[in-house]
């Protein structure tokens, strides 16, 4: 383990610590996490985001004007069994 990665883990731990033993906060380990990850974005994480944003530009820019949104909605709804 890198000595960065190390850093990393005792930063995340303190302030995992912090959030769910704090009663300031009602968090769960789980949102404590995700806040955690809002506030320190991977290079990685944002770096796939953009290729995915420009490669669905780059579609738009070819005429691909993908599905309707009512289609997407119905499917979606379908898939993840959530009332129309």
């Amino acid at each position: 383990m890198s000595f960065q990665m190390a850093e990393e883990l005792r930063e995340f731990h303190r302030y995992l610590t912090e959030k769910v033993g704090s009663q300031a906060t009602d968090l769960s380990p789980e949102e404590a996490l995700d806040e955690w990850r809002r506030l320190h974005p991977q290079a990685d994480a944002l770096d796939n985001d953009a290729a995915a944003i420009r490669e669905a530009l780059g579609d738009v820019a070819r005429g691909d004007r993908g599905i309707p949104f009512d289609q997407f909605d119905r499917e979606f709804r379908i898939r993840h069994n959530f009332p129309a």
